[in-house]
Parts: structure tokens; sequence; C-alpha cells
């Protein structure tokens, strides 16, 4: 059991970059078959363990979707806040705001360069641990 201490990192890195995959898929989702709409931060939601903002917009049906976004630019946004988002037309809860002021991507490659940099120190630690 001494030798599985490089299985936490391994397993930190690739729990990163799942989540980081699973944020650019829905995002190539949309890219391709996501409608395009602005909308407007209308409040937030709030729990023990993440924060979301509420975003309002409606579709060309003229149906008014108040949409959750999980972002870690909430702190920057205000409510009243004119954004674009984008979302799945067959389930328009599932929209995520592709252009803000304060919206940007240093967090996501943030996520993705430290889950990657875990992954490979877990792989080294094990090769160290495993091949001896």
């Amino acid at each position: 059991m001494a030798y599985a201490y490089p299985l936490l990192p391994i397993a930190a890195g690739v729990v990163m970059l799942w989540f980081l995959f699973r944020h650019l898929r829905f995002s190539a989702f949309l890219a391709v078959y996501g409608e395009r709409t602005e909308g407007e931060i209308v409040g937030y939601r709030e729990t023990k363990t993440s924060a979301t903002m509420i975003v309002r917009f409606s579709t060309p049906e003229g149906r008014e979707v108040h949409a959750a976004h999980e972002n870690t630019g909430w702190t920057a946004s205000r409510s009243g806040d004119v954004v674009t988002v984008s979302y799945d037309p067959g389930d328009p809860e599932r929209a995520r705001i592709v252009a803000a002021p304060w919206l940007s991507s240093w967090v996501l490659t943030m996520v993705g360069v430290l889950g990657f940099l875990l992954l490979l120190i877990g792989l080294v630690l094990g090769w160290l641990a495993w091949a001896g």
C-alpha cells in the first residue's frame, strides 16, 4: 500500500481533465448546433459548494427561459448585465454565456495545465516507485 501514493496526483489530474473535456465538449456542441441570443443576468443561486448565475433569455418562439450558468466569472457580473447566450434548441435550459465583458478563458487554461501537470507528476512518481 505504500506504493499507492502516485495514484493521488494521477486521480486529481484525470478528474480535472475530465471536467475540462466535458466543458469543451458542450462548448463544441453549442458552437455547431446552438442558437445565440441576447440574455440578461437576473440573479444568483448559491449552495455550500457552488454558485451559479441565472440568465434570462427568450427563444425565437417567445418562450422565456431562466438558465443556470456555472462560471468562475460570476463574481465580476452584476444583475442586469447584458450577455450573449448560446443554448441547445432542443433543451433551452442547457445554456451557456459565451460573450460578456467579464468572461475570460484563463480559468479553463489553468485547469487544463494544472490537470496535465498533476497527471505527469503522478506518472513520474509512479515510474519511480513502481519501476524498481
